[in-house]
């Protein structure tokens, strides 16, 4: 068994394709194929279950994969050690990330840290709350971005930041001309809000409920995009994170008014507590953490020439 083998092997298990995997590796599906097959041979048992669509993991085959993450993981730290920190990053880094964290500063990020670390490729997964918390649990992503971090006993979280939320109407709404609205300011309007499942649909309706507003939520979605194209095409309101509407509101699309009293919502990265992070995961970490202001975006949407993470 090689080393080569145990990272064909976990690209595939992570993947839940040869195909995918095979490529990350820079071999053919038929070679990767090969490789497993022998490293099953060789151990006795059948590690990939190829009867699924995606491919999974049989019992024994779940066991190997958190093994073998753990010996990459610890290869890496030493390589690391022992060529130096000056040695370049690389490698892959793949990030489970909830649909409202804001997508196009993540982009911005990735494009900055590859710039800087030419070798390494970020993949982005956007998926609902309960998703990444699955993923990052069953080891498909090395770190997740999560908002209302509870303490999981199997995730450690890591602050990110703390978001301001705020009232989206269309232009022309009867609420544009109140740069700031009270919840009792909402009474009688059409909300357009987040699927009661979600943890920020129930933030919301107990931060109106506190505050004296009784909430009719005419209709909900299970992603921030759909929320916004709602309200832009209604006279509905939705509550949603001040940053996350920033290029609508420089197109002109949406207003907005500052919520009174405050509310926010707090974002975090979230890792496998009984995971330490390798180098390069915990050097996108340290990252995220230091970029974490967009780029401002011009009147007509564009960002402004020039990175200004």
């Amino acid at each position: 068994m090689s080393l080569a083998t145990i990272r064909i092997f976990c690209d595939v298990a992570q993947e839940g394709n040869f195909s995918r995997g095979a490529e990350r590796n820079g071999i053919t599906q038929s070679a990767a194929s090969q490789r497993i097959r022998s490293l099953e041979e060789e151990l006795g048992v059948e590690l990939i279950d190829r009867s699924t669509r995606p491919c999974g993991l049989t019992p024994w085959g779940k066991v190997y994969y958190e093994g073998c993450r753990e010996i990459l993981e610890r290869y890496e730290r030493l390589e690391r050690e022992v060529a130096g920190a000056g040695s370049p990053l690389r490698g892959r880094i793949d990030i489970a990330s909830i649909y409202s964290a804001d997508v196009p500063h993540l982009n911005e990020v990735r494009s900055g840290f590859k710039e800087e670390h030419p070798q390494v490729s970020i993949q982005i997964h956007y998926l609902q709350p309960q998703a990444v918390h699955d993923w990052i649990q069953e080891g498909k992503a090395h770190v997740g971005i999560l908002s209302y971090p509870d303490r999981w006993s199997d995730l450690a979280a890591i602050p990110l930041r703390d978001e301001r939320m705020v009232a989206v109407f269309r232009v022309g709404h009867r609420l544009s001309s109140r740069s700031r609205i009270g919840p009792t300011d909402l009474e009688g309007e059409r909300l357009i809000g987040f699927d009661q499942g979600l943890r920020i649909s129930r933030e919301i309706r107990s931060y109106l409920r506190k505050h004296g507003a009784q909430p009719t939520i005419e209709s909900s979605f299970d992603n921030i995009d759909s929320i916004k194209s709602a309200v832009a095409e209604t006279d509905g309101v939705g509550i949603l994170p001040q940053r996350t509407v920033r290029v609508e509101v420089a197109r002109g699309l949406l207003q907005t008014a500052e919520l009174r009293p405050t509310l926010m919502r707090p974002l975090a990265l979230v890792h496998r507590r009984d995971r330490t992070l390798s180098p390069l995961v915990d050097t996108l970490v340290q990252y995220l953490r230091e970029h974490d202001s967009p780029t401002p975006v011009r009147t007509n949407g564009a960002p402004v020439s020039g990175r200004q993470l």
